[in-house]
């Protein structure tokens, strides 16, 4: 990508993490943009990026919206608890954070690592791993984001609502950075909601990192709706120590191309994870999951499910690995990708992976691929339900085992209304009582 070369050769960054950000730069050159010639890109090709005159967003791009543009965004939640980005930036005029309660802050990492420099020793960690280059290169650009800390024994019950905007007219290089620390026996929810204005050409490439102490609750619910023109790359990093609770759901809708990797390191005996996606793509949408659940030591459990929609020429990728390490006993695990296929040219690569080098372990994976049930579409129409509405109706069907779990009523109402409008669902279910 000639624009990413130009990007780091102007790169100068000032501060106490200047040669640190110059450090990871040179990672990324080293690394180069993945091809499809690695086995963790085998599926998914940057070629689509390569043209693309990207810049790297500014401080000065995060004043490219006001109160009036985001309030005509549709976002899926209105916590009284909210932080917006845009386009990578923090805006604290923008954001409602003046409720939080004791023990919870939330912080600008600019404004964080301005007052105390070491907080972002982590981020600037070697990346020497060529499937880390994107993660690299989110430390090299790094300009802002949002530190999220929780005391010990810290509970908020309403959800933090992050709101990352996409906006403007220039295709930008946006490189947002969520730190979360949750302290002993503290409990949060998380939403990370990312949108766009319609026509947004960037590349959104941002990076969450997550620690839980001992004990400790996150909840954590990703949403990507940004415009079908623009491209995301994400990773979600999660550590969780003694009886720590890592649950996640990633529903991806937008974007031209997509990558999102979310690994989990099961670190400490007790620790617990659930992982849930769901992502619809049409057109010619590309979406790619990979996942990687460590179980690190023994007596640790997760669960995983992701169910795919694919519609008109798209593809989707879902590659989940679980691996049960060296003497991890007593753990368990279990793993499944089912996949619905609306459309003939509609493509998607599973590959539920299990790596275990333990013998006492209760561990399951599988995958399925399929396509509506003619039958169950006859019967809805024979019903009185035209076959728009039976398709949608399927589809949610389908869905709705994930967004079932999803502890928060409205998100879970905004993806129903997704797949078949705002009160159709009753309207449906009333038509067929009756008949």
């Amino acid at each position: 990508m000639e624009a990413l070369e130009r990007i780091l050769a102007d790169l100068a960054p000032a501060g106490p993490h200047a040669g640190a950000r110059l450090r990871a730069a040179e990672q990324v050159r080293a690394h180069g943009v993945p091809s499809t010639r690695q086995e963790a890109w085998k599926y998914t090709s940057l070629a689509s990026l390569k043209d693309i005159a990207y810049r790297a967003a500014s401080a000065a791009d995060g004043a490219a919206l006001d109160a009036q543009g985001l309030a005509a965004l549709p976002l899926a939640s209105a916590s009284p608890h909210r932080a917006v980005l845009v386009n990578g930036h923090f805006r604290a005029d923008l954001s409602t954070l003046d409720a939080l309660p004791a023990g919870i802050r939330v912080r600008s990492i600019a404004a964080a690592a301005a007052a105390e420099a070491e907080l972002l020793a982590p981020v600037y960690a070697e990346h020497t791993q060529p499937e880390a280059v994107f993660t690299a290169l989110n430390a090299a650009l790094l300009d802002d984001g949002l530190l999220i800390e929780a005391d010990a024994d810290a509970r908020l019950d309403a959800p933090l609502h992050l709101v990352f905007v996409a906006a403007g007219a220039t295709p930008l290089l946006r490189a947002p950075r969520v730190i979360v620390r949750a302290g002993r026996h503290a409990r949060l929810r998380v939403i990370e909601e990312f949108v766009g204005q319609e026509g947004d050409r960037g590349l959104t490439n941002v990076v969450s990192d997550l620690v839980l102490e001992e004990g400790a609750v996150l909840d954590h619910h990703r949403l990507q709706n940004e415009p079908d023109s623009t491209a995301q790359i994400g990773r979600v990093r999660a550590t969780l120590a003694a009886n720590a609770t890592f649950n996640s759901d990633s529903v991806t809708f937008g974007g031209a191309l997509t990558r999102i990797d979310i690994e989990v390191a099961l670190a400490a005996r007790g620790a617990r994870c659930r992982l849930n996606g769901l992502f619809t793509t049409a057109g010619t949408q590309h979406v790619d999951h990979h996942t990687l659940i460590d179980h690190q030591v023994g007596d640790t459990h997760s669960e995983e499910l992701y169910r795919g929609i694919l519609d008109g020429r798209s593809r989707g990728v879902f590659n989940g690995k679980v691996l049960v390490r060296r003497d991890a006993q007593c753990i368990t695990a279990r793993q499944a990708s089912n996949n619905l296929l609306l459309s003939r040219q509609a493509e998607i690569d599973t590959k539920p992976e299990l790596e275990i080098y333990a013998d006492d372990v209760s561990c399951a994976h599988g995958a399925t691929v399929g396509e509506l049930d003619t039958q169950a579409l006859f019967y809805l129409r024979s019903r009185g339900i035209d076959e728009a509405q039976a398709r949608a109706l399927l589809t949610y069907a389908f869905a709705e085992k994930v967004v079932e779990t999803i502890p928060l009523d409205s998100i879970r109402h905004a993806i129903e209304e997704r797949f078949i409008g705002a009160g159709a669902l009753s309207e449906l279910e009333a038509l067929l009582e009756q008949s």
